[in-house]
């Protein structure tokens, strides 16, 4: 399973206050920045920013993986944020995003990244998998979910 090796549970938010934008791009930055301390939040937000202003990360059915490439990490690091309020960022299917992977990729993996989006992306055009996720209420269970190793149905093989 992909996610396990990009999230640990500290990794993961349910979210009641983010209601915009630049709300949801500060929530990530900061989740990323507590996690790893080599990451500066400010730099993170603005990073996602300039990214989202070249056009919108959204994948459809409200998901959404901003991603940004960074010269000062070593290794992948990634958030999810579930949103309690969905936020427009401009999907082309016009659904606001309540499910956010936020990646961090260091800068010389180009492969490993685009790489990684794709998996993401197809573990998320699974609708069984967007409504297990939807329907998880607590960190520690989203979190279960996204690293176990039986999906079932909800997984791709």
């Amino acid at each position: 399973m992909v996610f396990r090796h990009l999230l640990q549970p500290r990794d993961i938010c349910i979210d009641a206050t983010a209601k915009s934008k630049t709300a949801v791009l500060l929530k990530i930055s900061q989740i990323l920045s507590d996690a790893h301390p080599e990451l500066n939040m400010e730099a993170l937000f603005d990073a996602y920013w300039k990214r989202e202003s070249l056009g919108s990360t959204t994948i459809g059915h409200g998901v959404m993986i901003p991603h940004i490439r960074s010269e000062v990490i070593q290794t992948m690091c990634s958030c999810l944020l579930k949103l309690q309020h969905p936020v427009d960022f401009g999907a082309t299917d016009k659904q606001p995003v309540d499910i956010v992977l936020a990646l961090v990729v260091p800068q010389h993996q180009i492969q490993e990244h685009l790489q990684i989006l794709n998996q993401i992306t197809k573990q998320f055009s699974i609708p069984a998998f967007r409504a297990a996720c939807r329907k998880a209420t607590e960190c520690s269970t989203l979190y279960s979910l996204l690293t176990e190793d039986n999906l079932a149905q909800t997984e791709i093989v």
